[in-house]
């Protein structure tokens, strides 16, 4: 039995270590981002119908795991992020194919709402802070 709970014990502590060593900062959100944004401008005129898509879902992902992490964003992090997304945005404007940019632009109009209520959040807790 007293294996049985220093067992318990043991794997309990490993869950909390793991818990806490992957945590998704604001920082990372930021990078994540920066990441995608470097890729596409880098690679966006060898994309495949496939890989638009694939980097629409991805900055879709992104930006959810970044919903967890506003209250903890800084001015700075919030100008590089709006910086990110005019760049992907100007990326897809230049892109041809009709039926996939309309899509790959749903996918891009989705996230940029939901980096507009980010913005919205963020400025109403900088006023509740104020």
């Amino acid at each position: 039995m007293k294996k049985l709970s220093h067992l318990a014990l043991a794997i309990g502590f490993a869950g909390i270590c793991l818990t806490a060593c992957t945590s998704y900062s604001a920082q990372d959100y930021v990078n994540d981002m920066k990441n995608l944004t470097e890729e596409t401008l880098k690679n966006a005129s060898t994309y495949t119908e496939e890989d638009w898509k694939r980097v629409g879902e991805e900055y879709r992902s992104i930006n959810e795991k970044g919903k967890k992490v506003l209250e903890n964003m800084t001015e700075d992090q919030r100008k590089e992020l709006e910086k990110f997304s005019e760049k992907m945005s100007d990326k897809a404007a230049e892109f041809n194919h009709e039926e996939l940019k309309k899509q790959f632009d749903d996918i891009m109009e989705q996230a940029n709402d939901f980096v507009d209520d980010i913005k919205q959040q963020l400025q109403d807790l900088k006023e509740e802070n104020e």
